[in-house]
């Protein structure tokens, strides 16, 4: 999925997929959810997730070169800082346990805000839409992403502050930065600079995401989100 050169059978997408199963756990683009509301179940997940992320560590080790490795880990690193915010003591664990009753009540109108978005994300699978692929540019995919990820992202806090108020709705818009932090901030940077762009479609792109050869992997990287 993400790496193109392997050096071995422990090398190949379906090792590094298996590598990422626990990550899915987070569900956090399909509903803003996690899932765990209690300490006991949170530890469980957290168990797991640590599972995958030693597994991933393991691969990358493995199977990319340095180039590869540092760039693979400037792309995760929001994802793997959110884990270790979320599994170890302190404010973000706490608030998290302090919210996820209310969200757990906010799911149906979370699911009602990710319909599109997921639908998006579906539409750009390479697997779902060959002709969007050959016929699309890699900015404007990422693009579709980046402004998908804010639509997403609004949509869940005006939700939150209809149902669980202010202090829900702020860390709604935390959870999924930080989770989402190091790809946004890459390769959304433009995007959330000028929102218009989004709003009104202006600009083709190409002209406005400054992606670099590994931009690829960027897109790669940013459709794992919807999984």
């Amino acid at each position: 999925m993400l790496l193109v050169l392997v050096r071995s059978e422990d090398c190949g997408q379906e090792e590094f997929t298996k590598c990422a199963e626990p990550l899915e756990m987070l569900h956090l683009t399909s509903e803003f959810s996690i899932g765990a509301a209690k300490k006991d179940e949170l530890d469980k997940l957290c168990h797991e997730l640590r599972k995958g992320v030693r597994c991933i560590q393991s691969y990358t080790r493995r199977c990319m070169d340095l180039q590869q490795r540092n760039q693979f880990n400037k792309l995760y690193h929001g994802t793997n800082q959110f884990i270790r915010d979320l599994c170890n003591k302190g404010e973000f664990q706490e608030e998290y346990l302090k919210h996820a009753p209310c969200s757990e009540m906010a799911k149906k109108d979370f699911e009602v805000c990710a319909n599109r978005y997921k639908e998006t994300m579906v539409f750009l699978k390479p697997h779902k839409n060959q002709e969007n692929q050959e016929n699309g540019t890699l900015n404007e995919n990422i693009k579709t992403i980046c402004c998908s990820i804010n639509e997403l992202v609004d949509c869940s806090e005006n939700a939150a502050r209809k149902i669980c108020g202010v202090e829900a709705a702020k860390f709604t818009r935390e959870l999924v930065d930080k989770y989402a932090n190091s790809l946004t901030k890459i390769y959304c940077e433009d995007l959330s600079r000028h929102p218009s762009i989004c709003r009104d479609g202006a600009g083709d792109g190409a002209s406005v995401l400054q992606l670099n050869s590994l931009g690829l992997v960027a897109t790669a990287a940013l459709l794992l989100l919807a999984r």
